[in-house]
């Protein structure tokens, strides 16, 4: 039973200090009154709509009834002049409206935290949605379907109802022909006389019939022990994903996939994982695309229900567009199929041709113009795209990941490369080789690429590069190293025309590059591993909160600016002197990213640190080979033993001091929370986060609210800090 909590008498002489005590917490909590949603008094000179509860710690209650007792300082009651002035010059309210001359403690907190706001975030800016669509960045992802690492693990519609959901307005489709995958009611070697050799083609089915092997194996199991599950073990997760990575190098086939278990997804991904299994048997519709990872175990899903979850979840409270970019390494046939899949679910939303009066010669549409509306990234018809060769040719890091190795727009600029050890392979069984062919795009699909078409980047002076419509797709590293060389031409391209960058072929753990690097140097779409909730992704979900996906690049960074043509002299920045004071936790989850479900700790063994970085440009940019240096400034606070750690009335203050070249909108401030009663061998769990984009700072008392190792809302999670970010 749950232990009733402690209580006190307010009646006889048991204790004489209760009576007090309450009356002072009636003051203190008069704020919270319910609020008659009808008086235009309750808004009267706020930022925001009143909040509907606030809910805190009797720590930080003690810290915001010591700002009252130091404004009021020898006065009974707060004066009117007194809270004005803390308002503006504390807070940075613009304006302000009082309607009393003096103030209690309560009805201070009222009107300060109810009528004026409390979070650590600025609501965006209205949005203005005149500009062409190449002024935007755009918030993106790389590898939508995929829910875990890159090698072996699953794709899943799902996966783009849960990007789109959280605002993600670029997503990625990788389509390869269906025909290799085989039913699921034939043989699984349907011709005896056929090759055990795998192709790039065969791994998709190959990735199937692991599933239904492992999938029968649990079934025989679970009949074999009478479905009793022992009280001590943990249910296996019987999902295609779970199976497909949880290859052991042991296993009688041999592939190029590491053993390890993927990176853990969103919450809203695992309410689907319950019937995983159940689609894994489903049939994947005959003679349709299916959409995979190539080259390697990922385990398909059908092009069509990717198509029908992105119509069931694009434009539900978001009706700004959506950018469909398309890796094809199907073949003519089912690219015609593919067209007639989109134009049959997508009826209405698609953009199949020019708009009247923009011509894509010459222009890109507003953003505006295109509300509720899909736009597709391909190539052109002429274009050649991936020369697919075995397995056994490729080098196994190419034969992981095909279109991030050498994407489909820069193939040209790297040699081939070969794998010595892979090379001798090329003797094997013929079934294990695929003749290498050019697989083209037909004119169908070609056509839909009205305002958005993928172009293969050469240099940034070719005819291609002056088209409007054209994207560049370029690796993370490569545009860091053509950056370095060609500064102004880069930014230039970028103020006019589109580019997207994407995570490097190493990252096969689903990591993600820092994108800020890129937004800075104009880069539109920085494709993230939306499955991978580490400091990159952090910085995305920073920049584009409560933005819908599409975030106006700063004054200098957009066509209409004839005055600058360097991002020094598009956005020079300010020198900034921020001073974060942490004063208290509140509700900090126990459960760390290094937990499982079934090791949570409680909230008295925690020992969280609050860890603050300052994420701006970085003295001297990048290395020369490409890689962004480590953030340089960082700062922390003490551990306490407690989820509602207190950092004392007065706080502890961290200070950055002197940062030059800061541009608002381009930098963030990161709050890591970390337990470090169980400090690792690189840092210590993390336990919740947040980031916010530093244009979007307000100043003063404010709650940042927190975020789980999950990119979940933490109920009721927040933390107490005192802001102050004066700049020159």
């Amino acid at each position: 039973m749950p232990r009733r909590a402690r209580t006190f008498s307010i009646f006889g002489n048991s204790n004489p200090h209760s009576l007090r005590a309450l009356r002072r917490m009636v003051g203190v909590t008069a704020f919270t009154k319910p609020v008659d949603e009808s008086s235009s008094e309750c808004y009267a000179g706020s930022s925001n709509p009143p909040e509907a509860d606030i809910h805190m710690s009797n720590d930080m209650r003690e810290v915001l009834e010591r700002v009252y007792n130091e404004l009021r300082g020898t006065d009974t009651l707060l004066s009117r002049d007194q809270f004005c002035k803390f308002l503006k010059e504390v807070q940075g309210e613009s304006s302000v409206h009082l309607d009393r001359d003096k103030y209690t403690c309560g009805e201070f907190l009222y009107v300060w935290l109810k009528q004026h706001g409390t979070d650590a975030v600025a609501p965006p800016p209205e949005k203005d949605l005149s500009k062409p669509l190449t002024n935007y960045f755009i918030n993106s992802s790389h590898n939508t379907y995929l829910d875990g690492h890159q090698w072996a693990s699953t794709s899943r519609p799902e996966a783009y109802k849960n990007a789109l959901s959280r605002g993600c307005r670029c997503i990625e489709i990788d389509v390869w022909n269906g025909d290799a995958v085989p039913s699921r009611s034939r043989s699984k070697s349907p011709h005896g006389e056929h090759s055990r050799g795998l192709s790039g083609s065969s791994l998709p089915a190959a990735a199937l019939n692991l599933v239904d092997t492992m999938e029968e194996t649990y079934e025989a199991a679970k009949s074999y022990l009478g479905d009793k599950p022992a009280a001590h073990s943990r249910s296996p997760s019987i999902n295609s994903r779970a199976m497909a990575a949880d290859v052991s190098p042991r296993s009688s086939v041999q592939f190029p996939v590491a053993a390890a278990e993927p990176l853990e997804s969103n919450d809203r991904l695992d309410a689907a994982r319950g019937t995983a299994h159940a689609r894994a048997r489903k049939l994947l519709p005959p003679g349709e695309p299916i959409v995979t990872h190539g080259w390697t175990l990922t385990v398909p899903c059908g092009f069509r229900e990717v198509c029908e979850a992105i119509k069931e979840s694009a434009f539900g409270d978001n009706d700004l567009p959506i950018i469909i970019s398309l890796e094809v390494h199907a073949d003519l046939e089912q690219q015609e199929v593919m067209v007639k899949i989109m134009r049959e679910v997508w009826q209405g939303l698609l953009i199949s041709e020019p708009h009247e009066g923009c011509d894509p010669r010459f222009r890109v549409p507003t953003l505006d113009a295109l509300r509720n509306k899909i736009l597709i990234k391909v190539k052109r018809a002429t274009a050649k795209m991936t020369t697919v060769r075995s397995a056994t040719e490729l080098p196994m890091h190419i034969a992981a990941d095909d279109d991030a190795s050498l994407s489909d727009d820069e193939r040209s600029l790297a040699p081939p490369r070969r794998s010595p050890r892979l090379e001798k392979a090329s003797t094997a069984p013929a079934g294990a080789q695929e003749k290498s062919a050019k697989v083209r795009i037909c004119q169908s699909l070609a056509e839909l690429a009205v305002y958005t078409r993928s172009e293969r980047f050469e240099s940034l002076e070719t005819p291609q590069a002056k088209k409007p419509s054209h994207i560049f797709s370029i690796s993370e590293n490569r545009i860091l190293e053509l950056y370095q060389k060609h500064p102004r031409e880069v930014f230039m391209h970028n103020k006019h025309y589109f580019m997207r960058a994407f995570p490097n072929v190493r990252r096969i753990d689903s990591s993600n590059p820092d994108p800020s690097l890129f937004w800075r140097k104009g880069v539109q779409m920085v494709a993230m591993n939306w499955q991978n909730l580490d400091e990159g992704m952090m910085l995305n979900e920073g920049m584009f909160a409560d933005e819908k996906g599409w975030v106006l690049k700063p004054p200098g960074y957009q066509s209409s600016d004839k005055t600058s043509d360097t991002q020094a002299l598009a956005a020079p920045g300010c020198t900034m002197d921020l001073s974060i004071t942490v004063f208290a936790g509140h509700n900090l989850p126990a459960k760390s990213s290094d937990d499982d479900a079934d090791n949570a700790r409680s909230g008295s063994t925690i020992r969280p640190v609050v860890k603050v970085e300052l994420h701006v440009e970085k003295p001297g940019g990048a290395d020369k080979d490409g890689v962004a240096r480590e953030c340089p400034y960082k700062q922390r606070t003490d551990a306490k033993r407690s989820s509602n750690p207190n950092f004392g009335v007065s706080g502890q203050a961290l200070q950055f001091r002197g940062i030059h070249k800061v541009v608002g909108e381009l930098s963030f401030l990161r709050f890591k929370i970390e337990d470090e009663s169980r400090t690792g061998i690189v840092s210590s769990p993390l336990l919740a986060w947040a980031c916010i984009r530093l244009d979007r700072l307000r100043p003063g008392y404010r709650f940042v609210r927190l975020t789980d190792v999950k990119g979940n809302p933490v109920p009721g999670g927040k933390l107490l800090v005192k802001v102050s970010k004066p700049m020159r």
